[in-house]
């Protein structure tokens, strides 16, 4: 055998990914072996997956190698049949379909088409012109229709991002999420119509693709940030952390107005961009729940019952958790003092990382989980210690046992912890509506975008990129690193406050840090409560000091 490839046949994502390539063209006798290219899913990851076919003269049967799941090994009954429809004689002819890498298990009907075409090639004897810049997504039914699969628009998007350029795909669902500049949807009714079109017969399109729906009215939210009345500084923090992707625990008694702000707070998140909202809509694709297709960040609020599996994501077929589909949007834990330990810890390495990676014996998955957490929590099991309006009457075990749910570290990385209190004063008027606020959030995370190329925001962005890109001056460094030595403070608390510091600047317009950015973060250092302290401010909405 020996190797017979051109240099016009080599894709151009091979210098990426070499370990997904093997031989595209080889010869055994004269005989050409061609491949065909289809796209694997893993977690929310692809991967290259090159099909082969062999045919020889035995008892008619298909043999598919290469780790096939139980999905994928009835693919052969649905190829076969689609074979036998197309009026191609089988007679006497065993097939072994090969999918590369071989080590690496692969599921589903999507590469249903891919085999078909395989065999097909090694049956006629004219090869299909099918390029190595095409890729096949396509599920088939007995007589040979394409047919949608699940996972298919993830791994259309994955395909992009591997450097196809051409994807063939079966008419119907809706593609109008995907950009026409960078790759060619094909898309086809069945596997003749394929074989007709790889020969170069045009096809024709009888309906043109659905637009991308419209953001969401303002209306149509069921909270604004207007009917929430007081809590002027909580308003004040949100619209910080909304801007700059920051993490916030409220504590206070019952009725204070701790759900009520989380819930008015997805109202003022900045609209998704098309590549955002295409990534989204992958991931609840994935999980098999159904979400509009729509520009507003997803917001997510699991009972406090929820169990670590269905947060984190996870199982015998894994999938993405609450955190995954929260991705670009709001993760809102209401009485966070009745999860389990376990189930918060768990949030710690994905807040900072911004994904989550699920390890099984058989495979690792990993999913998105770039989202703001949003918790809410009483000061103890009966919700009223500290309070001046109700006695409280758990002991001091319950009420420390409950604070000490979310733990230290589980802490240290919300920027914003504020205590509340209701004290029945309301504001003279309504404030501003989240539409108002929207804009200012969408301004400011506009600028964070030009600094961190489109990649990260002030709050989960890289340590060293932040320090370089602050433009913070020798004086206010000296300050904040002077704040943290008087109140014993971490490195993280020291970067805490740059970021918070940056965000309220880029709130207010200006390049640099401001002063008063500065201050206010310095400020709230020095007042935020530490895990276990239950004191309540004297106005409502303010943040607790350790010491009244």
């Amino acid at each position: 055998m020996k190797l017979c490839i051109s240099p016009q046949q080599v894709p151009p994502f091979t210098a990426h990914y070499p370990q997904c390539y093997p031989l595209l063209t080889t010869t055994k006798g004269g005989v050409a072996m061609r491949a065909i290219y289809s796209v694997g899913l893993e977690g929310s990851q692809g991967h290259i997956v090159t099909i082969e076919a062999r045919i020889r003269e035995e008892k008619e049967n298909v043999v598919i190698v290469g780790l096939p799941d139980a999905t994928l090994k009835e693919s052969r009954e649905r190829v076969m049949s689609a074979l036998h429809a197309l009026i191609l004689d089988l007679t006497m002819i065993k097939v072994t379909i090969q999918l590369f890498p071989s080590d690496r298990q692969e599921q589903g009907t999507g590469f249903d088409l891919a085999m078909a075409l395989a065999v097909i090639d090694r049956i006629n004897k004219r090869p299909l012109p099918i390029g190595p810049e095409t890729c096949v997504l396509a599920s088939i039914n007995l007589y040979g229709a394409l047919m949608p699969f699940h996972g298919l628009l993830p791994s259309i998007n994955q395909a992009r991002k591997l450097g196809f350029k051409r994807i063939l795909v079966p008419a119907g669902p809706n593609y109008s999420l995907f950009p026409k500049d960078d790759i060619e949807l094909v898309e086809l009714e069945d596997i003749t119509q394929t074989i007709q079109y790889l020969n170069g017969q045009p096809i024709l399109r009888l309906t043109e693709p659905e637009p991308l729906p419209q953001p969401e009215a303002d209306d149509s939210f069921t909270v604004d940030f207007s009917a929430v009345r007081g809590h002027q500084e909580a308003k004040k923090v949100l619209e910080i952390a909304a801007a700059g992707g920051h993490h916030v625990l409220f504590t206070g008694p019952p009725g204070c107005g701790k759900t009520m702000l989380a819930e008015a707070f997805h109202t003022i998140l900045p609209n998704l961009t098309e590549e955002e909202v295409l990534d989204v809509h992958n991931t609840y694709l994935l999980a098999k729940q159904d979400r509009p297709i729509t520009k507003r960040p997803p917001y997510r609020h699991p009972h406090h019952s929820a169990s670590a599996m269905s947060l984190i994501g996870g199982g015998t077929y894994p999938k993405p958790g609450e955190i995954s589909l929260a991705d670009r949007g709001v993760l809102f834990l209401d009485e966070l003092g009745e999860f389990s330990r376990k189930t918060l810890d768990m949030l710690r390495q994905p807040m900072e990382s911004g994904t989550v990676e699920i390890s099984r014996v058989k495979q690792a998955v990993r999913y998105p989980a770039n989202f703001i957490l949003i918790s809410a929590t009483n000061p103890c099991p009966c919700g009223y210690h500290g309070s001046h309006q109700r006695y409280c009457s758990c002991s001091a075990s319950q009420v420390r046992n409950y604070q000490l749910k979310a733990s230290g570290p589980l802490n240290d990385r919300l920027d914003f912890i504020m205590s509340l209190k209701s004290t029945g004063i309301l504001d003279d008027g309504a404030g501003k509506t989240s539409k108002v606020i929207r804009e200012r959030t969408t301004t400011a995370r506009k600028q964070q975008q030009l600094r961190y190329n489109g990649k990260y925001l002030n709050g989960n962005a890289p340590a060293k990129l932040v320090f370089d890109s602050c433009q913070a001056t020798p004086k206010q460094i000296e300050t904040i690193n002077d704040a943290c030595y008087e109140n014993k403070c971490i490195n993280r608390t020291q970067l805490k406050l740059i970021r918070i510091a940056r965000t309220i600047s880029d709130l207010e317009g200006t390049y640099g840090l401001t002063d008063e950015s500065i201050e206010f973060a310095v400020n709230y250092r020095k007042l935020m409560p530490t895990p276990g302290d239950a004191n309540v401010s004297e106005e409502g909405g303010e943040v607790t000091s350790l010491e009244e």
